[in-house]
């Protein structure tokens, strides 16, 4: 099957980028350098191409009521204008999916998936939403460009003249204008800086993109590719599904036990809150390399001699 192309790949072509496929897409894996990116990111500005993600929105008198049964954490905490992070279960407390759903109404949610796993995550949603909720996969419509690091304030504003810009909260978001046409903007990121994510429609998405990079010139900002998007997230301790989740894996198991909450009631809420309660049998840790050695996929880790995990 031919890897699908985001509507930003004539202008990854143009920067130098480095394409490999990921998921089914046709994506940079660097421009320059993973280290140089990374460091841009961490320093200054970094812009992401993530239109391989997927986006669905649930809507309608029974939404609300029917998410709060797929998901662990309680939807009490989301309001219009906020999201937040959570996971989709299995009867077994394994991870469907973990992903962001903003509130955009008290009947409707936009929910930001894993590429890898939309086709499932509709499926799951179709199967589970059956009462007053309508599902519309909008992925093919979406286009999603992140801009994360310190200076992603400076270059935003001088793109998007929004006075509810200045002082969006971590978590929040808006829908503010791009040349005429709806941008959803939210103080989200999968880099552990400050930083933004952007949903546009795919007919101004090159445009915004390259009028983002212009106006970072004079921060230092870089395009970033997968190679440094994956380096920054674990420098940041963030899971990517796939790897440190699976549907065998539950959030207690996963590292991601925050986002379970005692008042929702949710499928496999009995086996989450045992784990929870008297632990897990494994679970997800963050190591500290000692040296420059790069912990890549699949090593081995021993303590003492022993191999642990």
């Amino acid at each position: 099957m031919t890897a699908q192309k985001t509507f930003l790949y004539d202008d990854h072509i143009k920067l130098g980028g480095k394409m490999v496929e990921f998921a089914g897409w046709e994506l940079p894996v660097m421009y320059s350098s993973i280290i140089d990116e990374h460091m841009a990111v961490r320093q200054a500005a970094g812009l992401f191409d993530v239109s391989h993600m997927g986006e669905v929105v649930v809507k309608g008198r029974g939404a609300r009521a029917a998410l709060q049964k797929l998901i662990p954490s309680d939807m009490g905490r989301l309001e219009k204008g906020k999201s937040m992070y959570t996971c989709f279960l299995n009867e077994q407390g394994g991870i469907i999916d973990d992903l962001f759903m903003f509130m955009l109404s008290d009947n409707e949610y936009y929910l930001v998936v894993n590429a890898a796993t939309t086709e499932k995550d509709v499926e799951w949603l179709t199967l589970n939403c059956r009462t007053n909720v309508s599902i519309q996969d909008v992925s093919a419509a979406t286009a999603k460009i992140d801009l994360q690091g310190p200076q992603s304030y400076n270059i935003l504003k001088k793109i998007i003249k929004d006075d509810r810009l200045e002082g969006l909260k971590r978590f929040h978001f808006f829908t503010g204008a791009y040349k005429g046409q709806p941008v959803l903007i939210s103080q989200t990121g999968y880099t552990g800086e400050f930083g933004y994510e952007l949903f546009c429609i795919n007919n101004v998405a090159s445009r915004l993109w390259n009028d983002l990079l212009e106006a970072g010139k004079e921060y230092g900002i870089k395009p970033v590719g997968l190679g440094a998007r994956d380096t920054l997230r674990l420098e940041a301790c963030y899971s990517l599904y796939g790897h440190e989740l699976s549907d065998t894996i539950t959030p207690i198991e996963g590292g991601i036990g925050f986002v379970v909450s005692a008042q929702s009631e949710y499928i496999a809420k009995d086996i989450v809150e045992n784990q929870k309660t008297h632990g897990a049998g494994r679970q997800i840790i963050c190591l500290e390399m000692l040296d420059k050695a790069i912990p890549r996929s699949e090593y081995r880790v021993l303590h003492k001699g022993e191999d642990i995990g």
